[in-house]
């Protein structure tokens, strides 16, 4: 007789939807009054933009039953980016001082300048993660982010470094390391999350990406270098004697050396790659989106992520012909402006209705796009990675504890916006 016979078993753990309402009433009149004040205030209300937009997605994502808060405020971004600048500005003129004294040094100038900000702009992104994260709220609990900044900026720092050193091969590894020092220092009131991504889980992805769209290039360029002997003569290319811009050509005196062939093959290698490459953009986000859900805890609980490629390429395929849709109708608008100009062109007010019109039309055509942009894409990306995700082991995630945790300064983020690689909304975690 089985011994187990008549024991109940273990109840499955119970689930937790993640939902998003597409319909998204009023996001319209959020993006075009944006768009608007952002213009007529020279950029100064896009602080008040973004946190509009945020504290809008961000209410209709509902988590098992509950929606999420966002609590920051224009005002903290707009202090934030001043302090910033305050930073920065100072620092480019030291380089621009250095590079008037001494012509040595104005060499140097540039890769320094280069160096400096690309590692201060990985410090300002994780900076800029944690003020997110610490204006968030769920059910009352505040998310929040610890860990250092500057560790984040080194560790990603040597990550690129030998990724560069790799050929690029190197990526998805590096990816996954950083996520998992950005998931592994995000807190949810008294917890911590955890993740085990690997480089492994999105190295497919990576690697048909990689083939596709940078591999042919690196061997063309690979075969110039070896052709020249690595030493690649420095009037290759040439400034055209026939235009009067500054447009470069290849040097004729070495028309008849192999170089014409190598300098072809990265052309047409080029011109093959890159629009397969952007192709498969969206699959490769929408695999590493997924892999990095998956790998997600805080305590028993776990995210689950059935996300699809095609969900990712869908969105995108509509604004596409949405755009082009846009552009069409915008074109049509100017042609019934040429006859006007052809009847009466020496008219001054025709002329000037005409460049009022210009300016308007090339206005709505940026606010057309903006709107579609964000009413499509952004819409559909959030809708589908938050609708695809479950929580495993809910009653885990119930169990969490508020904190107590002092919220992060907005110049966590004002940093990033003011290196521009802080972005309005992200995508996942």
């Amino acid at each position: 007789m089985n011994q187990l016979e008549g024991v109940p078993s273990p109840a499955p753990a119970r689930m937790g939807a993640i939902a998003f309402d597409r319909r998204v009433p009023g996001l319209t009149g959020i993006v075009v009054k944006g768009f608007l004040l952002s213009l007529i205030t020279f950029s100064i209300y896009r602080f008040w933009y973004i946190t509009n937009l945020r504290r809008y997605f961000w209410s209709r994502t509902i988590v098992a039953g509950s929606p999420a808060e966002y609590l920051g405020n224009g005002k903290e971004l707009f202090l934030g980016f001043l302090v910033a600048l305050a930073i920065l500005v100072p620092v480019y003129l030291v380089l621009f001082v250095i590079g008037l004294l001494s012509p040595v040094l104005a060499a140097l100038a540039a890769p320094i300048s280069f160096i400096g900000l690309f590692v201060l702009g990985q410090y300002a992104l994780y900076r800029g993660r944690r003020y997110r994260a610490s204006r968030t709220r769920w059910r009352g609990i505040r998310l929040g982010q610890d860990g250092s900044g500057f560790a984040y900026a080194g560790r990603a720092s040597l990550w690129w470094l030998g990724t560069l050193l790799s050929l690029g091969l190197a990526f998805p590894f590096m990816r996954a390391a950083l996520e998992r020092y950005r998931i592994d220092h995000t807190l949810v009131g008294q917890s911590r999350m955890h993740s085990t991504a690997t480089g492994r889980s999105i190295l497919l992805p990576w690697m048909m990406f990689y083939i596709v769209g940078l591999l042919p290039i690196l061997l063309s360029i690979l075969a110039l270098l070896a052709g020249t002997g690595f030493d690649i003569p420095s009037d290759l290319l040439i400034q055209d004697p026939a235009s009067e811009k500054s447009k470069l050509i290849f040097n004729p005196a070495y028309e008849d050396t192999p170089l014409v062939y190598y300098a072809s093959a990265i052309g047409i290698a080029a011109s093959f790659s890159i629009p397969l490459a952007l192709l498969l953009i969206p699959f490769y986000r929408a695999r590493e989106t997924r892999a990095f859900l998956n790998a997600t805890h805080l305590g028993g609980a776990r995210l689950i992520s059935s996300l699809k490629a095609r969900q990712f390429y869908f969105p995108y395929l509509v604004y596409m012909l949405a755009v082009i849709g846009f552009i069409i109708v915008l074109g049509i608008i100017f042609a019934l402006l040429v006859p006007l100009i052809a009847q009466d062109g020496e008219n001054a007010g025709i002329h000037a209705f005409i460049i009022v019109s210009t300016v308007l039309l090339y206005l709505g055509a940026i606010l057309g796009t903006n709107v579609l942009y964000v009413r499509i894409i952004t819409v559909r990306l959030w809708h589908a990675v938050a609708t695809t995700m479950q929580i495993e082991n809910l009653p885990a995630l119930e169990a969490v504890l508020a904190s107590t945790r002092a919220p992060a300064s907005g110049l966590n983020e004002g940093l990033a916006d003011a290196l521009d690689v802080g972005g309005a909304l992200e995508i996942g975690l």
